[in-house]
């Protein structure tokens, strides 16, 4: 499973290589997301509120997912997550803050846990000295036990290593990272909040790996891409060097 959640987040994280293209045109607010990869093609449509939160995600893949987010004032309360095909609700994700604004915990009610969709995991997170996030535990409730540490260090307003420990804090893996100097486009997305690495101001450029387990098979090292980018510093093209592409649309 773990290997599983390490692929996702290969997936979802690397970014562009530093060869810096600009498209001749504006857009800060995402609406779509197009996806190429072999044979397969989906898209994700984000649709905001009427005073521009964004509210609803459309993950339009074979299993898709939509997403519904709510919000307290300006911090994102809760996103529920729906199976698309069936409009099932299957996971609910509620956020905790803490009295200066940073994120306490997550805690994670799921399907896999029961129809009714009981407490299953709980990420905590801490921060150092400079209010930046230095570690994250996620504790499983059926086994009331730690089943993961994450360990983050930064380099001015990014993080450009996550040490992965398991239960016992036993060092599993290392990630490495190296950004651009453009705007993150997935900072303000909330269903990408639970990994610190989208708390970065800029886009990873690479990501690189030590495995410490012998568990993981990736499928890049290190994981590069190749971005193109509006006139408001947003991608609006991204190569990844195994194989998936993706054209980003937003409104003006």
């Amino acid at each position: 499973m773990k290997t599983i959640t390490i692929l996702f987040l290969v997936i979802c994280f690397i970014a562009c290589s530093n060869d810096q293209e600009v498209e001749q045109s504006y857009g800060t607010k995402l609406i779509l997301i197009e996806y190429m990869e072999g044979d397969r093609n989906w898209i994700e449509n984000y649709t905001y509120s009427s005073n521009d939160k964004l509210n609803i995600v459309e993950d339009f893949r074979s299993l898709g997912r939509r997403y519904e987010i709510e919000y307290q004032d300006k911090q994102i309360k809760e996103f529920s997550t729906y199976s698309i095909d069936k409009n099932e609700l299957i996971f609910r994700d509620s956020i905790l803050y803490n009295s200066n604004g940073t994120i306490q915990a997550i805690y994670n009610f799921s399907i896999n846990s029961g129809a009714d969709l009981p407490l299953s995991t709980i990420s905590e997170f801490e921060y150092n000295d400079q209010n930046k996030v230095s570690k994250k535990s996620t504790y499983f409730v059926t086994i009331e036990k730690y089943i993961s540490i994450e360990k983050y260090y930064w380099s001015e307003n990014n993080i450009e290593k996550v040490a992965y420990y398991n239960g016992d804090e036993e060092l599993s893996y290392e990630f490495f990272y190296k950004y651009d100097d453009k705007v993150n486009y997935k900072k303000e997305m909330p269903v990408g909040i639970s990994n610190p690495v989208n708390w970065s101001d800029n886009n990873v450029t690479e990501m690189n790996w030590i495995d410490y387990s012998g568990t993981l098979d990736l499928i890049c090292a290190p994981c590069i891409a190749k971005y193109k980018y509006n006139l408001n510093n947003r991608p609006v093209s991204i190569k990844y060097n195994w194989g998936r592409k993706l054209i980003l649309t937003y409104d003006e």
